[in-house]
């Protein structure tokens, strides 16, 4: 099956800078250069940092305040770590919009539950949403990522114009990106109060 590693890359990055109304600044913690590549098609971006996984929790707490309008988390490592995503939200401007890899909603519960927990305690806008991955040559499987913010809604505030006509999307769009956030019922009522609207 060909490689649908894009597809990660992509919905990692353009949900969020999609979602906020003026990207400037990207912080990419973990993930590989084609993540960064992802985030270049956006022009109005000015600087983009990328961290290692390992260096990740000593950087940002050296960061200033208030330094990236985005931060992707490429990495299930962190989804829970209470104290990262302090200095997380320390490092995020006041508007701005945070996705990071989550546990499967189906299958990884209790994972997925205390990953909600930690974000949500520091976040007013906490929404998981899917994706497809390739599941290691046996065909697709659904994944799942968690978007938070402060301020930004990942669907009343999408920035049409920026989802739609950015050059070079392989899977992203605006329909992509409103429909990603369609959960089951079942997922709805399990999580009820942790994923925050």
């Amino acid at each position: 099956m060909e490689n649908l590693h894009f597809i990660k890359d992509e919905m990692l990055s353009h949900i969020p800078i999609c979602t906020h109304a003026d990207p400037k600044r990207v912080l990419i913690i973990g993930g590989c250069e084609k993540l960064q590549l992802e985030v270049e098609k956006h022009k109005s971006i000015d600087a983009i940092v990328r961290l290692s996984e390992k260096e990740a929790s000593a950087k940002i707490a050296d960061e200033p305040e208030d330094s990236y309008d985005v931060i992707i988390v490429a990495s299930e490592a962190f989804t829970s770590d209470r104290i990262f995503w302090g200095l997380l939200n320390r490092t995020l401007t006041p508007k701005g919009v945070i996705s990071t890899m989550s546990s499967r909603l189906l299958t990884q519960e209790d994972e997925a539950k205390a990953e909600l927990e930690t974000i949500g305690e520091l976040f007013k806008i906490v929404m998981p949403y899917k994706y497809e991955a390739s599941a290691h040559g046996t065909g697709l499987s659904c994944r799942n990522a968690i978007i938070a913010s402060h301020t930004y809604h990942p669907t009343a505030d999408i920035n049409l114009q920026r989802a739609d006509l950015t050059d070079g999307f392989n899977y992203y769009n605006s329909d992509i990106a409103i429909g990603t956030f369609h959960l089951p019922t079942v997922t709805r009522k399990k999580f009820l109060g942790l994923i925050k609207l």
